[in-house]
């Protein structure tokens, strides 16, 4: 399985909302998600882990197919975004008709609403929804955020681990120095001749303390009085502004929540905004109210101090300006005429206006009525869904397709990868078999998609646009695609199974001079065994694939994985037999062959059980044998094909 939290894929596009989201999500923020064929598992260990797992939640994927619409402007969904269609379909599902809520009257309508300040609205009941921003978990920021302050916490709980580590090796030293006064004191007379051997030191300590009182200090006992005095005033200082600090820390952590809450609450972020929104709406227009009062006052003081020829200047341009807009505005003029010679030369000619009709008074409200007619025209409106369409099919060719496809390929070229090395310990004839594969060329765009899936997945929202530009990297990909896709004369059952796309074949390297050859090269011109162990590996091969017996050898528990042989390993030898037996085994496969009696010699160590079958005219007896290690490893030992020539000619020597 490979299963996806909420948070991980979802972001939340629109800052502002972050608190309202993160608080009404909830617990929804870790639910999980499996793909839909490993949903029963799933929910076969949910329900195992009830304990465990008592605060998770599982999605059910296959009750979201209906609620893949693209969320509406205005509603809680559409603050997020995502690349995984089963999250944006779940947020759709538990929270599609939730509205967002600027101000009050918005909040105030029928139906579930939200604020930005997490005032919220189920239809029924009304709560505050808040999260502290130290627990935020979508998106990889928030997460970032959350992994520092874990990281904070866990350096403030290593200091006050030091501290009460000090703490409990002082209390270690206390407890082993009152073990050492204890311990040889459980007589009664010793204790008494210790306590006054004591009370004598005690009171020579205080004869010489008081003779060195009597002798003088110095003044030391003064300064230390004046020090502890001096100690005490600073504590008392300290406190007073511990609380002061305390009752500003207050004050300062309410006015960080009063800044955080919503637009109609006074001294509030969102509140300023929408006061400055405001303020810059209406000032342009005071500032004209109170503009024409200043001016006109300007006015008078300039005439009384004799500025008349500069505002008489300032008019003689306004005039050249004004002619120079008259003349702008004709030539503009003259050009929609022009235009529309043009158009009806090249359409016809309307009943409505003509090309010396008022252009803003008659033209531009015909104008704007062809347009729109245009726009809602029928062909307007299948260009839409043609263009929706090629956006859906291309989502369902990333999300369905592509990403299947990409499964697949990847678990085929680690089985690939298993076999051979698998193979590359069991060489046949002194060559080591692999299994290698080669991309069919109709097929190469699907699979360059695929590569290109991988490290670029935003390339493919160009898919069946009709306007990729000419610079982007993975143009002629996509082109070759597109056709290959939409080419009705191609079997699409063809593109469902991945092995058509390519091509496969066994390798075959000598192990002394690394010398490879293809078996479609050496196929009808090698040694019978040559022609025999190819097709043995890929029978091996393909039944484990089937079974899934080579997944599971690597410490996980074997299965039913049987392959039957008749007259099995026919033409090689005992070496090569052995090595195929061995390969067998380690793909997890149960073997059941027939051969002839003279054969078993070479097959003795990978067998369990032997059933030698006895036919004596028309009758026939078995007899069942049972090889156990011991057995196997002393009928090993007298094989002469196992042995070295030494070990040989010293066995016949000795004979």
């Amino acid at each position: 399985m490979v299963p996806r939290v909420l948070c991980d894929i979802i972001e939340v596009a629109e800052p502002e909302w972050v608190g309202a989201a993160e608080a009404l999500l909830g617990r929804d923020r870790e639910a999980v998600f499996v793909d839909r064929a490993d949903i029963s598992a799933a929910t076969s260990i949910f329900k195992e882990g009830r304990r465990e797992f008592r605060h998770a939640s599982l999605v059910s994927l296959n009750k979201l197919e209906q609620f893949r619409a693209k969320p509406e402007r205005g509603t809680f969904p559409s603050i997020f975004r995502s690349q995984d269609p089963d999250a944006m379909a779940f947020i759709m599902r538990r929270y599609g008709n939730v509205r967002l809520a600027d101000t009050l009257d918005q909040f105030n309508r029928p139906g579930r609403a939200i604020m930005k300040d997490g005032l919220y609205d189920d239809g029924l009941v009304r709560s505050h929804r808040w999260i502290e921003s130290s627990q935020y978990k979508i998106g990889k920021a928030a997460q970032a955020n959350a992994l520092r302050s874990l990281q904070d916490q866990a350096e403030e709980l290593g200091r006050i681990l030091i501290d009460k580590g000090k703490e409990a090796h002082a209390a270690e030293q206390a407890f082993a120095a009152l073990k050492n006064i204890c311990e040889g004191r459980n007589d009664l007379g010793a204790c008494a001749a210790a306590f006054a051997a004591a009370q004598t030191e005690v009171a020579e300590a205080q004869a010489r303390l008081d003779a060195l009182d009597g002798a003088g200090d110095g003044g030391l006992r003064d300064k230390k009085r004046a020090q502890q005095k001096l100690k005490e005033k600073r504590l008392e200082e300290r406190k007073t502004q511990q609380k002061a600090f305390g009752e500003h820390d207050g004050e300062v952590r309410s006015a960080e929540r009063r800044l955080g809450e919503g637009e109609n609450v006074p001294g509030s972020e969102l509140n300023l905004r929408v006061a400055r929104s405001i303020y810059r709406k209406f000032f342009p227009l005071y500032s004209t109210a109170k503009g024409r009062a200043v001016y006109r006052d300007r006015l008078d003081a300039a005439a009384q101090k004799g500025f008349a020829e500069k505002h008489r200047a300032i008019a003689e341009k306004a005039l050249k300006d004004a002619n120079v807009s008259d003349n702008e505005r004709a030539r503009i003029e003259r050009r929609v005429r022009e235009l529309l010679y043009d158009y009806f030369d090249q359409f016809g000619m309307s009943s409505q206006v003509g090309a010396e009709s008022e252009p803003l008074r008659e033209v531009k409200p015909w104008m704007e009525q062809l347009i729109s007619d245009i726009e809602s025209n029928e062909l307007r409106q299948y260009e839409r869904q043609a263009r929706d369409a090629a956006e859906k099919a291309s989502t369902l060719l990333r999300g369905e397709f592509i990403n299947a496809l990409t499964a697949r390929i990847g678990k085929m070229e680690r089985e690939l990868q298993s076999l051979n090395r698998s193979l590359y310990a069991h060489p046949f004839h002194n060559e080591r078999y692999s299994f290698h594969r080669t991309q069919m060329v109709e097929f190469q765009p699907i699979l360059k998609i695929i590569e290109i899936a991988k490290t670029s997945p935003e390339a493919l929202d160009m898919l069946f646009r009709g306007d990729v530009p000419d610079d982007f990297p993975h143009k002629d990909t996509i082109v070759a695609l597109e056709a290959l896709l939409e080419d009705p004369d191609k079997d699409f059952t063809q593109f469902e199974d991945y092995r058509n796309f390519y091509t496969f074949e066994i390798h075959m390297e000598d192990v002394a001079t690394g010398r490879s050859t293809r078996w479609e090269q050496r196929r009808g011109t090698g040694s019978g065994a040559e022609q025999q162990v190819p097709i043995y590996v890929a029978i091996g091969a393909s039944l484990a694939a089937v079974y899934g017996s080579a997944e599971r050898r690597a410490g996980k528990p074997a299965g039913f994985a049987l392959a039957m042989f008749d007259e099995a390993f026919s033409k090689m030898d005992g070496k090569n037999q052995r090595q195929m037996m061995s390969f067998y085994k380690n793909l997890g496969l149960q073997f059941v062959i027939a051969a002839p009696f003279e054969k078993r010699v070479a097959v003795l160590e990978h067998m369990d059980t032997i059933v030698e079958v006895d036919r004596i005219g028309e009758q026939s007896r078995a007899t069942v044998v049972e090889l156990k290690e011991k057995a196997k490893r002393e009928l090993m030992a007298i094989d002469p094909d196992l042995m070295s020539e030494d070990e040989l000619a010293t066995r016949l020597a000795a004979e």
